[in-house]
């Protein structure tokens, strides 16, 4: 094999050497090949052979876990079989761990010996094949078949009588460990996964070694393991000591030429019900049924104690046998045996149930003789609101029908009916509100808690009050107004009375009836301080009271003490709360179908975004129409929460949208939108010509008119902003059919007028 792999690699370099390879990509370098040949040297080689017994040769590899392959048909409701599947570590080897003491030396092994202290040295020396140790200027020392504590006894010795006289005195000292370890062959057999020879650490053990060969087979036994060693049984494990108690005293270092032998499972019973770990399990020879309790974990809370039911095999047939309780501990059980463990029933055995208008309802013990009152007196008695003409006892009869009984309460609690109780009765107190409407009083209008109030014999009107939190500041205590129901209305009349309606004062306090409608009325002439904002280019901004109840733009102008000197005192735009209960959602849309404009053309134009998403309508008033006349229509009559805004007079004009230099254009008077746009430098090509938009500073907008071939634009005033919305694709609507036809008609007309105007 050596051969081969060094005819390999010298083939490889020279190959890599000779061959001209054009793309530098591919070229190998000398460090890549000799690289290359360290690691095929280092590979760790793992041979598979067949020896005369036709039994497979494994290596483990301890760079690497070999974890068993969970077989397709591995029977997971085996106890134990769960630790040989592919989830389970609990069996891996583990090598590094500390080299045990009594650890028996051979060939292969190697000792570290660390000599420290006047003298400084470290040995690493190699078990020879007839046993031997060679330490330098010592000689040979035999150590094969010594544990670790008796060849470090040994060597240190035979180093203190000839180099290292000072460890006698204690100034040097010695410490001997193990570096690499043996490898030992050790064979599987009988009803093992996966049978064969192993080539393993000499640190294995045998739960190692089961966990490497997949385990037991359906057909293995995890309680009769054996090690054979020099042909005789060495140890026989049971794996269940393992699994129940944590005991590993089975776990033993296997040893060169070992053979596991797994032999079938002899007895293999399962067990069901109420257990706390349903399974199969292994008996031993003479284990009885007490013992498979105690493998599965005993019976849970549930069970029933007094008997088991097994089906047995038979040379026949099945047949089922009842073990009973006494019988646990000397029953005998056969493989294939079948148990099931039943469950108790829910049914009680001495149980009463009292509900109701009772202190404590709940579940009580039954004694023998015991009286409705005696249940009574045990669950504290009956709460004040119980109706004691009658108590219903619910029973289950003896032919398992259901039955009630009716009995008088207080006739029980006096002693006249002595009532007995029995076995799951269930007693029910009614209470005296069972037989009544949930009768109320119902409070509302000016009060500070307006709120359902229940009634009682007794309430009055100031009680329902004072439960409200009392008269808010604007409620008349004299005028409170009592709907109450007419119980014989005179249904045969039309028109008839339904309720009747007392108009009273909370200094009568008059008794209430059920279900009567409070209503606290608003003292007459209370009005809350209405208020409006006037900003902008006057004297006095801010807040204003009104002072009546139709005040106007001018009255709050004058209370501003007029105008500044740049003020435009020609219109003033007032902002009214909308009464509009429409979405934002639903204003867009609108604003998209009105001016057939796209989302992205609203976002773009904070003006038409402001008119979209405001919650209030804007008012555009003409102011000089007022100043000339006050009695004129425009001078409106004010509401609260109205914002009057007087704007600076400037004359500018804004072009926005799509255009290719958006700017701010001084008015020129006469001209119209197109003039304007002109100057920001004209329409983009992504301009939607016919979608202009003027928006002027009184918040109204007005659109590109169109009539056939011609375009007529807005004239502008100052202050006032053109908008170019963007071409939307989805904006566009396809010319139908009869559109297309109409169109066409047109331009025959349009055609003959010019043709006959070219005549003339």
């Amino acid at each position: 094999m050596n051969q081969f792999k060094s005819f390999f690699i010298t083939i490889l370099v020279v190959f890599s050497l000779t061959t001209n390879v054009k793309s530098q990509e591919h070229n190998l370098s000398e460090t890549e090949i000799q690289e290359l040949k360290n690691r095929l040297q280092t590979t760790p080689q793992k041979v598979e052979e067949t020896d005369t017994n036709n039994v497979t040769n494994r290596s483990y590899d301890k760079s690497k876990s070999n974890v068993p392959m969970e077989g397709n048909n591995k029977d997971l409701s085996i106890f134990g079989a769960e630790l040989f599947t592919k989830n389970s570590l609990v069996f891996e080897p583990n090598i590094r761990i500390p080299t045990p003491t009594s650890y028996i030396l051979g060939t292969d092994d190697e000792l570290v010996i660390n000599v420290f202290g006047s003298s400084e040295k470290k040995y690493n020396l190699k078990v020879s094949e007839d046993g031997q140790i060679y330490i330098p200027n010592v000689g040979p020392l035999f150590v094969s078949g010594l544990s670790i504590e008796q060849a470090t006894l040994k060597i240190k010795s035979k180093l203190a009588k000839t180099i290292y006289r000072a460890i006698n005195s204690g100034q040097t000292s010695v410490q001997i460990s193990l570096g690499n370890i043996k490898s030992i062959r050790v064979v599987v057999i009988g009803e093992a996964e996966k049978t064969g020879t192993y080539t393993v650490s000499s640190l294995t053990s045998l739960f190692n070694l089961l966990y490497l060969c997949g385990g037991p087979k359906n057909t293995g036994s995890y309680r009769n393991i054996e090690v054979i060693r020099g042909n005789q049984l060495f140890k026989k494990a049971d794996l269940y000591s393992f699994l129940l108690n944590g005991s590993k005293k089975d776990d033993i270092l296997l040893q060169e030429g070992d053979v596991v032998k797994i032999p079938f499972c002899k007895t293999l019973v399962s067990i069901n019900g109420n257990v706390r770990r349903e399974g199969k399990y292994e008996m031993q020879e003479k284990e009885t049924f007490d013992k498979l309790l105690e493998l599965c974990g005993g019976l849970d809370e549930r069970a029933y104690k007094g008997s088991a039911t097994l089906i047995s095999l038979t040379d026949t047939g099945r047949k089922v046998v009842t073990i009973k309780n006494n019988e646990f501990t000397s029953f005998q059980l056969k493989s294939g045996d079948q148990i099931f463990i039943n469950r108790i029933q829910n049914a009680f055995s001495n149980r009463i149930y009292i509900n109701g208008s009772i202190e404590r309802p709940g579940n009580y013990e039954l004694i023998d003789g015991m009286t409705l009152k005696d249940l009574i007196e045990k669950s504290g008695g009956l709460l004040p609101d119980a109706f004691t003409n009658t108590a219903s006892i619910f029973r289950i009869q003896k032919n398992k029908l259901p039955s009630i009984l009716n009995v008088n309460i207080d006739s029980a609690i006096t002693g006249e009916q002595s009532v007995l109780l029995k076995n799951n009765d269930s007693v029910y107190i009614n209470s005296i509100f069972d037989f009544k409407d949930n009768m109320h009083v119902n409070v509302d209008g000016l009060v500070r808690n307006p709120n359902l109030v229940r009634w009682r014999e007794g309430l009055t009107l100031r009680d329902v009050i004072i439960s409200s939190g009392g008269l808010s500041e604007q409620g008349d205590s004299n005028n409170i107004e009592i709907s109450r129901r007419i119980k014989n209305a005179n249904v045969d009349q039309i028109n008839h009375m339904e309720t009747e309606k007392i108009v009273t004062s909370l200094s009568e306090n008059i008794s209430l009836q059920p279900y009567d409608y409070i209503i606290a009325k608003p003292i007459v002439g209370y009005v809350e301080q209405r208020s409006v904002i006037i900003n902008g280019d006057v004297k006095l901004p801010g807040k204003y009271i009104l002072q009546k109840s139709e005040e106007r733009i001018l009255d709050i102008i004058n209370r501003a003490q007029g105008f500044r000197a740049s003020a435009d005192s020609s219109f003033v735009t007032i902002r009214r709360r909308n009464k509009n209960n429409s979405s934002l959602k639903d204003r867009e849309i609108l604003f998209q179908r009105l001016l057939n404009i796209d989302t992205d053309s609203i976002e773009a134009n904070k003006n038409l975004q402001y008119e979209i998403y405001k919650s209030y309508e804007s008012i555009s008033v003409n102011l000089s129409n007022i100043l000339m006349d006050s009695s004129c229509s425009d001078n409106l009559i004010l509401q609260d929460g109205d914002i009057l805004n007087i704007e600076k007079n400037n004359n500018l004009v804004k072009v926005s949208g799509e255009v290719y230099y958006p700017t701010t254009i001084p008015f020129v008077k006469g001209k119209n939108a197109k003039y304007f746009i002109k100057l920001a430098g004209s329409f983009m090509p992504t301009a939607r010509k016919s979608g202009t938009l003027v928006i002027y500073p009184n918040g109204k907008a007005k659109a590109v008119k169109r009539f056939l071939f011609f375009k007529f634009y807005p004239r502008l005033t100052p202050k006032s902003e053109v908008f170019i919305p963007q071409k939307n694709k989805s904006n566009k609507q396809k010319t139908t059919p009869a559109e297309l036809a109409v169109f066409l008609s047109a331009l025959g007309v349009i055609a003959n007028v010019l043709v006959n105007i070219l005549k003339l």
